[in-house]
């Protein structure tokens, strides 16, 4: 018999082939782990283990063929393979690929078809109800101010001096009204966009509502210095305090302080995010089925609507503490509900790579109900009819089992594949009809669904629901510094978050007319560069002057430019009270408040037209009241 090699405290030693079983397997009698030999014995070549050691094992002898040894011994070896993706750094494969070995049956769980008493709950919301929405529905840039709000920008304008002095560069002398405008910038360039940001200070590509609030070398100044907490204080790992996101926790902490304070509502989805990011960083990860597979993941539980009300940035096996024993995903989920209201019956949905039986019933106990999706290898010993079985019966076929103590159902329903379902509320029933599309027929069918089917997939999408709005005008400057990644995603968040409350208060209010995600980013993007800030009131072309500015050119006078439309200024900029004075305009036109009157009188800042005269004031008036 073939000798197997292995190592064992530093030093190798040789191993037949049923020592090597003996130390795996562990037949009744064996040494458990807390009973193992100690390591400088087994370190010692000269070490010989007494035959005491393995009175129960007398069957596994060297001297005797493999074929005289009794086929029961074998029989009864317990082996336990446990799933390693619950606690590991990568992700659990989807149910097209193999799945891992079955985890250990739980002894406390027992399943039957007939619906026990403890399924029969009311899970009927008790939760509050919305806060009325403010009489007058406010400006975007209040919505995007309750999720990254002016101590935000406070804290970055401090850090960032300080970490340009640090870095022995020139002094930076930036403000948190700078810090807005650069924001405010990085906005308004998801909106217009160029294959590079320089392309919006050059000359044949030059886009005037950038280039003239800030040149592009105080921009590069801004994006080099740019900085989010003191560099003085970190911890090197392995030291106590160590935090892997400690260049932008402050700034994560205060969003996300911010997302919580949210009325949250009844249904909340759990699932991933990515960052994208492909530079050398060691909390990056690859997962194959998302649009951008390598970056930073973060967990995220957001509402049906795909507002987001909590989420955790993944920093490896650090990310939470096993406490409950219910691995990294259980324990991530309870992280991520520790802030929903408890015994009011809010609804949690999930995938599987978080679901496990114990999960659900730790959340019954809690108050908070599932419905997720479940790998067959943690049924905990519940035995479901095979996939061979349900095709027979065609599509729409499903079995339930029920577990007795806490009344959770796992549900197998066959469509184009089996689907596992558990829930702590909801069962089958009722069995209604949906139209699915048959590839054989090339035609829609009428196939039966379970109800824990419909309710499932009708609030699991929130995430994805957040991660599509964000991704539809999401920062795409590519810098190679990690934690200014998370910044843009913050700045996202904030965004998609404060446009879904404002959606969430016109809906209290029943109107059905909201502005489109693109016009409230323009408009925030327009309050943070404008409002507060002095005007530009002596704004020219940048460069050498041109034959087009010599008046004594022989050239030919271009034609009249034709009459354009000039857009009103947002709310928050009209009535910030900074820098609006009369100007003398170049020709008289209509007043913008009062439209019967005609005046020359204008606002450099808004760039409207107000009367200003002894009977009739449109300017303090348009400037004042709302």
């Amino acid at each position: 018999m073939q000798d197997l090699q292995c190592v064992m405290a530093g030093r190798r030693k040789i191993y037949s082939v049923w020592e090597t079983i003996e130390y795996i397997c562990l037949p009744d009698g064996a040494l458990s782990d807390t009973e193992s030999i100690p390591d400088d014995k087994i370190a010692d070549p000269d070490f010989e283990e007494s035959p005491e050691a393995y009175e129960s094992d007398s069957s596994f002898d060297d001297d005797k063929p493999l074929a005289e040894i009794p086929k029961a011994n074998l029989n009864h070896l317990d082996v336990e393979i446990h799933n390693i993706h619950a606690d590991s750094d990568t992700e659990v494969p989807d149910d097209n690929e193999p799945q891992p070995g079955p985890a250990p049956i739980n002894k406390e769980f027992s399943w039957r078809q007939r619906k026990p008493p403890a399924a029969d709950i009311d899970s009927s919301f008790q939760g509050p109800a919305f806060s009325p929405p403010p009489d007058e529905i406010p400006s975007p840039k209040w919505y995007f101010d309750q999720f990254m709000d002016k101590s935000v920008f406070e804290h970055i304008s401090h850090q960032s001096n300080l970490y340009a002095v640090m870095k022995n560069g020139p002094e930076l002398k930036t403000t948190p009204s700078e810090i807005e405008q650069f924001i405010g910038l990085h906005i308004l360039m998801t909106v217009v966009r160029m294959p590079s940001y320089r392309m919006y200070w050059q000359t044949a590509t030059r886009y005037g509502p950038i280039a003239t609030v800030m040149g592009r070398k105080r921009f590069d100044n801004l994006r080099t210095y740019i900085h989010m907490n003191d560099n003085t204080n970190v911890k090197q790992k392995g030291e106590p305090g160590y935090d892997p996101l400690f260049k932008v926790r402050p700034v994560l902490e205060k969003v996300r302080a911010n997302c919580l304070k949210v009325e949250q509502e009844e249904n909340h989805s759990i699932d991933e995010q990515m960052i994208p990011f492909k530079g050398t960083f060691g909390m990056k990860q690859y997962i194959k089925n998302k649009p951008h597979k390598w970056g930073i993941k973060v967990f995220t539980c957001a509402g049906v609507t795909g507002l987001v009300y909590d989420f955790e940035v993944y920093t490896g096996k650090g990310t939470v503490t096993n406490e409950r024993g219910l691995g990294v995903a259980g324990e991530v989920v309870l992280r991520l509900v520790s802030e929903v209201p408890k015994g009011l019956n809010y609804k949690c949905f999930f995938d599987n790579w978080f679901t496990s039986p114990e999960l659900i019933v730790e959340l019954k106990k809690m108050g908070i109900l599932t419905v997720a999706t479940i790998n067959r290898n943690r049924l905990r010993g519940c035995t479901l009819k095979s996939d061979k079985e349900l095709s027979k019966a065609g599509r729409g076929a499903y079995e339930v089992k029920y577990e007795k103590t806490s009344g959770m159902s796992i549900v197998k329903w066959y469509d184009n594949k089996a689907v596992l379902l558990a829930s702590s509320f909801i069962g089958p029933e009722p069995v209604e009809r949906c139209r699915r599309w048959s590839k054989e027929k090339k035609e829609y069918v009428e196939v039966d669904r379970p109800h824990i089917v419909k309710v499932y997939n009708h609030n699991m999408g929130g995430v994805d629901l957040a991660d599509m709005f964000a991704a539809l005008y999401c920062i795409d400057i590519r810098p190679r510094r990690w934690y200014l990644r998370i910044l843009y995603y913050l700045i996202d968040l904030a965004l998609v978050n404060g446009w879904l409350l404002y959606r969430r208060h016109l809906t209290q209010k029943q109107e059905k007319k909201y502005m489109p995600l693109l016009d409230f980013r323009v408009q925030v993007a327009d309050a943070l560069i404008k409002v507060g800030k002095q005007a530009d009131l002596n704004s020219r072309k940048r460069g050498r002057p041109s034959l087009e500015d010599d008046p004594t050119s022989h050239q030919a006078a271009p034609p009249p430019p034709p009459l354009q439309r000039i857009s009103a200024p947002s709310v928050d900029v009209r009535l910030d009270r900074c820098d609006h004075f009369p100007l003398h305009a170049e020709k008289r036109g209509r007043c913008r408040l009062c439209k019967n009157g005609y005046t020359q009188m204008a606002c450099p800042k808004c760039k409207v037209l107000l009367c200003f005269t002894k009977g009739k004031n449109c300017f303090l008036e348009y400037h004042t009241t709302k």
